[in-house]
């Protein structure tokens, strides 16, 4: 017969105890193994409905559309200055007044000046008929001496003298160099005069007077020099070359149809420069009035004083450098301009008005040039945060090099340039300063009632685009292709993949998978 083993109430309890010990460890151990990690808590929101306008932000530089130049007058009296850089000014506005009495006789000047150049031209046609003739002539003449002055130059030792090296001495090889052709020859020349000659500044002059044109001076300088007969002859005829290839140039000049042209373009320019003359004066006698609303860019007179000019005055017609304009013709240039402004410098400026409207040029990369279009709106913040609005008045038909942009240094935008636009700017003030920037935004579509989730909740693979999308129940997310719509840099809209009310992360890592478990933000 079997013992039976009694235990007492206290061993009971303490078994009891222990097996409930044992069971909360394993469930804490089963917890603790499936338990996500709350390191790496996120954050999740709702996928929301709300309207959603997409916009192109973008950034412009402030220029004048229309800029008001007052011309002041040598001598004018400055009687009142009204306003000061700056200023904004209205339509109508007496800018300035003057006394002119002082300037009567400005007019009268242009008058002749205009009177002077028609005379010029007119004697230029005169001569030009004969110039083709004797044109012909001098060049058989310059054949004829050549020869001669080879044969010459067989009977003749070659001069071993050297000319004292002085500035004429050296402008006159350079001249004698230009009109021969040739800068040995024309060297021994001067050397070979000035050498053997008893008076050297007569010679220089005699000299220069040849290389300018003027006739009848070789005489007189052959009877400076203490040389032989021959040596006499040879000079005199190298001499008489340098005078007819002179005349030659002239005569070419003179037949040639681009010094029609200059004698042209200076009428035109004094006429011009006449009736400018007179407007300038009407305006300075009724006062500096502003065209338009705008601002005070420039003012460069002062109340109470005669305004001087600080420009170099006009040159005469008359001192047109003959030979500059040979030198341009025979290079086959027909720009006169730098002669007819030497000629007709232009008038100052005593004031400057930037009017209004003010513009913004902008460019736009080539993937955004199709969304927007001319007159379209546009909304500009300045530097101070002020709004104005404006539309686009331009957009170019051609692409330039827009240089480097943020999108090319990440490699994300391959195109090659831009495209420039501009925008008006309506009813600017003071915020808006000429060549500084401006922000321009451009609404380019709006959608009502679209599905909303925010830009940081929508990742990129191959595939496309995807959000995760949480299962509260499993507390699991799933990876969801998401097809988006307009974009306004906060929120995207959600065309297909997602309903409202779906829970998303908002803000997934690069790390996270599909079917993985997380714990969630409160």
């Amino acid at each position: 017969m079997k013992k039976s083993i009694k235990m007492t109430k206290s061993k009971k309890i303490v078994i009891a105890v222990s097996a409930v010990i044992v069971a909360a460890a394993a469930g804490l151990s089963v917890y603790f193994a499936l338990k996500p990690d709350e390191s790496s808590a996120v954050q999740v929101v709702k996928v929301t409905t709300g309207d959603i306008t997409e916009t192109l932000d973008l950034s412009g530089t402030v220029n004048s559309e229309n800029q008001g130049t007052f011309e002041i007058l040598d001598g004018t009296y400055v009687k009142k200055v009204n306003v000061r850089i700056g200023d904004q000014v209205k339509k109508g506005d007496v800018l300035a007044t003057f006394d002119t009495s002082s300037v009567s006789d400005i007019i009268e000047e242009k008058q002749s000046t205009y009177t002077e150049a028609l005379d010029a031209y007119n004697d230029y046609v005169s001569t030009t008929d004969g110039a083709s003739d004797q044109l012909y002539e001098i060049t058989e003449k310059i054949c004829d001496l050549e020869d001669k002055i080879d044969k010459l130059n067989e009977q003749v030792k070659k001069s071993d003298k050297n000319a004292p090296e002085t500035e004429e001495v050296k402008d006159l090889k350079d001249k004698f160099s230009e009109i021969l052709g040739d800068s040995s020859i024309a060297s021994e020349l001067i050397d070979r005069i000035i050498s053997s000659s008893s008076d050297f500044s007569k010679t220089i002059e005699l000299l220069q007077g040849i290389s300018s044109g003027i006739s009848n001076q070789i005489s007189g300088i052959v009877s400076l020099m203490s040389v032989s007969d021959e040596e006499k002859q040879l000079v005199s005829s190298q001499l008489e070359l340098v005078e007819l290839k002179v005349k030659q140039g002239i005569l070419k000049l003179q037949s040639n149809a681009a010094l029609e042209t200059l004698y042209l373009s200076v009428v035109e320019s004094a006429k011009k420069d006449l009736r400018d003359t007179q407007e300038a004066v009407e305006n300075l006698k009724k006062g500096w009035i502003a065209e338009n609303d705008g601002i005070i860019r420039e003012i460069n007179i002062k109340e109470g004083e005669y305004y001087k000019a600080q420009e170099k005055e006009a040159t005469s017609i008359q001192d047109i450098d003959i030979s500059s304009v040979l030198s341009s013709v025979s290079d086959d240039s027909t720009d006169f301009s730098a002669i007819i402004k030497q000629l007709f410098p232009g008038k100052p400026s005593g004031m400057v008005v930037e009017y209004y409207p003010l513009s913004a040029t902008f460019t736009v990369s080539k993937n955004d040039i199709f969304k927007i279009a001319l007159e379209q709106s546009v909304k500009i913040t300045s530097a101070s945060g002020e709004v104005f609005d404006g539309h686009i008045s331009y957009i170019s038909p051609v692409a330039t090099d827009s240089g480097i942009s943020i999108s090319s240094i990440l490699g994300t935008d391959t195109s090659s340039g831009g495209i420039e636009g501009k925008v008006i700017i309506e009813k600017p003030n003071k915020s808006i300063i000429i060549g500084l920037d401006v922000d321009l935004s451009i609404k380019l579509e709006s959608a009502e009632n679209a599905l909303l989730v925010p830009v940081e909740s929508i990742q990129y693979s191959d595939e496309g685009a995807y959000v995760f999308v949480y299962d509260k129940k499993e507390k699991r997310v799933k990876k969801t292709l998401v097809e988006t719509g307009l974009f306004d840099g906060t929120h995207y809209q959600i065309v297909s993949g997602c309903s409202k009310g779906d829970i998303i992360v908002k803000a997934p890592s690069q790390d996270m998978k599909d079917g993985q478990k997380i714990y969630v933000k409160n």
